[in-house]
């Protein structure tokens, strides 16, 4: 009866336990995604890696496939401010940035303000 008695508040204890609960970075992932309508290139598919570490974000972008003629990116900043993803890097032969946004899984935004860039979370 005593065993039990322990064995029972033990159980109450533990179960009424605090649990901490971590709270996901709703941006932090991977998306594959589109590049629309590029000069001498037409639409490129890539995949974009956003992680955050010591509370900023950093991104990679890398070609969708082995495939894929390789375009060489090269990111500099990751910023993000007032919902928009600000990325800026070398790419193709040029200075770039990214304008992004993220609702839920889904990518949208442009390439320089000229090429329109759409895309998806791809899941764990």
């Amino acid at each position: 009866m005593k065993k039990a008695l322990i064995l029972s508040l033990l159980f109450l204890i533990a179960s009424c336990g605090v649990q901490k609960k971590i709270a996901k970075d709703p941006y932090v992932g991977m998306y594959d995604f589109t590049m629309f309508e590029l000069p001498s290139m037409g639409d490129v598919d890539a995949k974009l890696f956003i992680k955050k570490e010591d509370g900023k974000y950093i991104s990679e972008i890398t070609p969708a496939s082995e495939d894929q003629a390789p375009v060489e990116f090269e990111l500099d900043s990751t910023t993000f401010e007032d919902g928009i993803f600000t990325i800026e890097g070398y790419g193709g032969g040029y200075d770039i940035y990214f304008e992004l946004t993220i609702e839920g899984d889904i990518l949208s935004g442009s390439l320089m303000g000229m090429f329109d860039v759409s895309g998806i979370r791809i899941k764990d």
